[in-house]
């Protein structure tokens, strides 16, 4: 996931949680109200109401994510419409803001949302439908990355397989997660304590028992893939890509698992290590929404379908590695050969299920934490 400094995990509790942003005023309901007094003033506000109006809000993550997508997307954009976007680099508080919202004046036009947010934020009808019509891009989807989720009330854009970062002087450089799970036995490793479902997801590939991840697929073997983690040497529980890279610097680590966007293009400004991508691995795939009540219904699918762009995505690669959905995306040489490109390759990644995993989040969250306050 992207790096950031103050990223936490919306888990199983991403629904219930009451949390709410007190500054967090609507911005057309604040102009609104600050539209008084002299003539002056109202033509002043009148001015900015227009200007916001023709502004999209977009919600993205926060940290290096959004400063990349500024880069590579925003400034894509700009070249081509006059509609602004304001991103609002966000993490944990996404869902909860626009519940706390009124249903008819949003804090964001359009959103990110993993798998997780995806789930909760349809469980609770925060995105509106995608019409289909206004998104002709969705037609060069990469099938698999619709088959995951349903795409009806998100298009799937972007994402990360799962990589594994080592040193390079360690008597073990983990090339897949069965290697990793045998150098975590005696190696200090660094694992993401954020989203925790990742760490489970890569411990159930090293078991091998089943094909893929199905491990996670069965309760009956879910205290047998948190044993796995648990035989680990934890000594780095991390929640930003800081965390990680600071436990290496401090000589805390040998190895850990992290994400393929927060790695490849950073791994070079630090010394004596390297990361290799398993073959067989998970991962995390961004859905695009419309977020509920938003007047700029028709922007945001423009916006959504521009992000499906084959162009946009290849240019958009260029600040980020990331994984992209169109089928004809064309990355840059240094990652071309690790992400993938067809449906065959997308399937080695295996991705999350909350439709079923949301079952079972309390429970499980509950025994990772444990784990990781009795380390």
């Amino acid at each position: 996931m992207p790096a950031d400094p103050d990223r936490v995990a919306e888990t199983n509790d991403v629904a219930s949680d009451s949390t709410t942003d007190s500054a967090s005023v609507s911005r057309r309901r604040l102009l609104s109200t600050t539209a008084v007094g002299s003539a002056t003033a109202l033509a002043g506000c009148a001015d900015l109401l227009a200007s916001e109006s023709s502004a999209l809000t977009v919600a993205v993550w926060s940290g290096n994510y959004a400063d990349r997508f500024e880069e590579g997307v925003v400034s894509q954009w700009e070249e081509e419409h006059d509609i602004e976007i304001q991103l609002q680099p966000e993490w944990a508080g996404i869902l909860n803001k626009i519940r706390s919202a009124p249903a008819d004046d949003p804090p964001f036009d359009v959103t990110v949302a993993e798998g997780n947010f995806y789930y909760y934020g349809r469980q609770d009808d925060l995105f509106e439908p995608i019409r289909r019509e206004n998104v002709p891009n969705a037609e060069n989807i990469i099938d698999f990355y619709t088959e995951i989720r349903d795409p009806e009330y998100g298009m799937p854009v972007d994402g990360a397989p799962c990589t594994i970062i080592h040193r390079d002087d360690a008597d073990v450089q983990p090339g897949t997660w069965s290697e990793f799970d045998a150098a975590a036995a005696d190696a200090p490793v660094g694992i993401d304590t954020g989203f925790w479902w990742y760490p489970l997801y890569a411990a159930a590939i090293a078991m091998d028992e089943k094909p893929g991840a199905e491990e996670m697929s069965d309760p009956a073997l879910h205290e047998d893939v948190l044993g796995t983690i648990e035989d680990w040497t934890i000594e780095s529980w991390a929640s930003s890509g800081e965390d990680i890279w600071q436990a290496f610097d401090n000589g805390v680590i040998d190895t850990a698992q992290w994400y393929y966007e927060q790695t490849a293009y950073d791994i070079d400004e630090y010394d004596g290590l390297s990361h290799t991508l398993p073959e067989q691995t998970t991962g995390y795939f961004n859905n695009w929404c419309v977020v509920r009540g938003t007047d700029m219904r028709d922007e945001a699918e423009t916006f959504i379908n521009f992000l499906l762009d084959a162009d946009v995505q290849s240019q958009w690669a260029e600040s980020i590695p990331m994984m992209f959905s169109n089928k004809n995306v064309e990355y840059p040489d240094r990652i071309a050969d690790e992400l993938p490109t067809t449906d065959e390759e997308a399937r080695n990644i295996v991705f999350p299920d909350w439709s079923f995993l949301a079952d079972y989040s309390g429970d499980l969250s509950d025994a990772f934490t444990s784990m990781q306050q009795q380390s």
